[in-house]
């Protein structure tokens, strides 16, 4: 046993010279140091970690005394050798058993879509390193789990639920009728990608039950693309609901262990809804279950006792526009429960009891929580993340169950999170800031530091020349003010004329605007292209998130509107700085920010020289029913909006340069809508430019070089047209 400090330094290969496109993508070059893989201990008086075995050369894992700062080599990953098996497993992931004396390790892992992943599952004993498969005839499953007491776990196979006694080594299928079209305890592609979800099963705090969602996506249109990896290729088919379109039914079952038998929640009569979330109480016998409408403006809490099926609501939140779904319920003692609304116009906490009667609001004023991390009942402390004091920044605090004692714990301007002890007695602090790359120190509650976990010195990257974004305000012509950042070259020389390239998502309730370091390989291409003696813009219109709902809402009905509107009032500004080619501004995005440029180069050609759309929505008709009906409404009931908001609908006035690129396996924003606006501009004999990546999906994540391939294309693009 020994003591290792955790302060991590950066190391560099670089002089100060330009970047290339290959240091761009390059490990190498900005060697940010993290701690992979942590784990906090049942107990709270440790955590676990992995990191490289000095004395094996193998990524292994050790344990952190929060107390002494010890570190002990914990788990040798090389004696996970399955019986009848020469080969270790590698670990995926991994959690403990609620006693702490076992570990329930994925491995293999297999990506199907963006969150949807099937794995192997292992139990591992701490106690006599006895390592046992949870699913013994199946190769990969998804979303396995144990019972409280251990003695049982569950997992989802090809839409089905399997329960597996642990003790007898017995396997019981609990839901018979999944197929291509039934889904039990899992979700279809629209649920996983707009509400976040890909586990669609949850075990009872007894362990004697499971809730789980059932989707019949029978009704549901299907979307089929060609792949192009063999002789005669192959047809992808899926689901797809786009706007307007039928979604999935669904039901919420609850499965008995006792009796084998299937209780299904009332939900009410109306078929056309969605159940974004459910949520056991601390009560076995009650689930809670989020039901909300089509137009996603309607979201009920429902109290559902799982022994008759029976359900009452005892909580509506409602809103002219939509409700956005958060992860942001817990149940505490004395039947009373956090949660947080904008119903006063700004996010904030609140405390309910059971039966739906507000105890109190915990926080309030013109600032937004973000994350609630949970509850210290010994304490009577809440712990969340909010922006209170700048829109720009995201701040730790707590505040106490009575709604006093509101307490910021984090003080540096940037943006922070944290990692709580299942005690909530310490966390581990997470920081960073344009200048300041990743920082991770454990505190205790109050927010007294402990010691540094993670340190990089941004002393040590000033060789490297990185620009880094500075925030400003600027006005609309209707007095509006609009947060944004500009990157300027480090060798800045306000006597000169620059071009300046604007980068954008601006989707509702998005944020940009962010005093973060964000991603090394984003923030090292920016400073690549501003040694090439490019500004960049980043602007945050109105319909962003971070201040307020009336703020956000304007986007609604017409995503488009004041998307554009706001960023030429963001092109007037840049021309006002006596340092910007006026003539030379450019713009790029990837998906919504795709989007946004088919926009701006056809709607607003005059303002644009260039643009760059990667993965771009051009009809918000041909994507998916969830995520723009919450914005828009039903086509049928707003084809003024869609109209309006259709980026096909302005090809005629496109005069700049446009490199249009997709992925030819995207699943999310089909290729449909780039050929869709590459028949217009062939209608309108616009010239135009274009890159198709075959079997690569929204991200164009896959093998080879294509990130590095990606970049070089549009900086080459950049240089020539901007």
């Amino acid at each position: 046993m020994r003591i290792i400090c955790l302060v991590m330094f950066l190391t560099f290969s670089l002089s100060a010279q330009d970047l290339t496109i290959e240091q761009v993508f390059s490990p190498n070059t900005l060697p940010l140091k993290t701690l992979n893989m942590v784990l906090w201990d049942v107990k709270g008086d440790k955590f676990y970690f992995q990191k490289r075995n000095p004395e094996t050369g193998i990524q292994s894992f050790y344990s952190h005394d929060i107390e002494t700062g010890e570190e002990t080599l914990w788990l040798d990953p090389a004696k996970l050798i399955p019986s009848g098996k020469d080969k270790a497993i590698e670990i995926d992931d991994y959690s403990f058993t609620k006693s702490g004396k076992g570990l329930l390790i994925k491995t293999d892992s297999k990506r199907i879509w963006r969150r949807y992943s099937e794995a192997a599952f292992y139990l591992y004993s701490l106690s006599d390193g006895k390592l046992q498969v949870i699913h013994e005839d199946k190769k990969r499953v998804r979303h396995a789990k144990m019972t409280p007491d251990e003695s049982h776990a569950a997992y989802a196979y090809e839409n089905n639920i399997y329960l597996v006694n642990l003790d007898h080594n017995t396997t019981k299928q609990i839901t018979y009728d999944g197929n291509d079209d039934i889904i039990n305890g899992q979700f279809d592609w629209v649920y996983e990608e707009e509400f976040g979800q890909d586990d669609g099963w949850r075990w009872s705090p007894d362990g004697k039950k499971i809730a789980f969602w059932r989707l019949d996506q029978t009704q549901v249109p299907q979307f089929s693309w060609m792949e192009y990896d063999s002789l005669y290729g192959k047809v992808r088919t899926i689901h797809y609901p786009k706007a307007g379109e039928k979604n999935s039914l669904v039901q919420i079952g609850i499965y008995h262990l006792d009796n084998g038998k299937t209780i299904w929640a009332d939900i009410g009569d109306d078929e056309d809804i969605y159940i974004p979330r459910i949520n056991w109480t601390n009560d076995p016998d009650i689930l809670m279950v989020q039901r909300l409408n089509r137009l996603q403006n309607q979201l009920d809490l429902m109290m559902v006792d799982v022994s008759t099926g029976k359900s009452k609501i005892v909580l509506t939140e409602t809103d002219p526009c939509w409700i956005d779904i958060e992860d942001n319920l817990f149940f505490i003692k004395n039947n009373q429960f956090i949660w947080t609304s904008e119903r006063d116009g700004y996010r904030h906490i609140y405390l309910y009891d059971l039966n739906g009667k507000l105890v109190r609001q915990l926080t309030k004023g013109e600032w937004e929580v973000s994350q609630v991390y949970g509850v210290n009942e010994k304490s009577g402390q809440v712990f969340f993340t909010a922006n209170k004091g700048a829109v720009s920044e995201s701040h730790l605090f707590s505040v106490e169950l009575t709604g006093r004692n509101l307490r910021q714990l984090s003080e540096d301007e940037g943006t922070h999170s944290a990692d709580f002890s299942p005690d909530f007695n310490f966390y581990m602090h997470n920081f960073s800031s344009f200048t300041i790359p990743d920082q991770k120190v454990l505190c205790k509650s109050n927010g007294k530091k402990i010691r540094s976990l993670v340190e990089n010195n941004p002393d040590q990257i000033v060789h490297l020349n990185i620009a880094s974004p500075e925030l400003v305000t600027f006005k609309t012509s209707d007095g509006i003010d609009i947060n944004a950042m500009i990157t300027r070259p480090v060798d800045f020389d306000p006597h000169k004329k620059y071009p300046v390239l604007i980068y954008g998502y601006s989707g509702p309730a998005s944020q940009l605007v962010r005093n973060r370091w964000g991603r090394t390989s984003s923030k090292l291409w920016n400073t690549l292209l501003t040694q090439k003696g490019y500004i960049i813009f980043t602007l945050d219109q109105r319909g962003t998130g971070g201040r307020g709902k009336a703020f956000k809402n304007l986007a609604y009905g017409d995503i488009g509107k004041y998307m554009i509107r706001d960023h030429v009032e963001g092109v007037k500004y840049l021309r006002s700085l006596p340092y910007v080619d006026g003539n030379r501004i450019g713009i790029w995005g990837w998906s919504g920010g795709g989007y946004l440029t088919l926009l701006a180069m056809s709607k607003t050609a005059q303002y644009f020289k260039a643009g760059i759309a990667v993965a771009p929505v051009s009809d918000y008709r041909l994507y998916d029913s969830i995520w723009t009906e919450r914005y828009m409404g039903l086509p049928q009931a707003n084809s003024a909006g869609y109209d309006s908001s259709s980026a096909l609908n302005y090809v005629c006035r496109l005069t700049g340069k446009v490199l249009l690129i997709h992925g030819a396996s995207d699943d999310n924003v089909h290729l449909q809508n780039s050929m869709q606006f590459i028949d217009q501009l062939i209608l309108n004999n616009q010239q135009f430019e274009m890159m198709i990546y075959p079997e690569r999906n929204h991200s164009l994540f896959g093998k080879g070089y294509v990130y590095e391939h990606l970049y070089t294309l549009m900086t080459d693009f950049l240089l020539k047209n901007l």
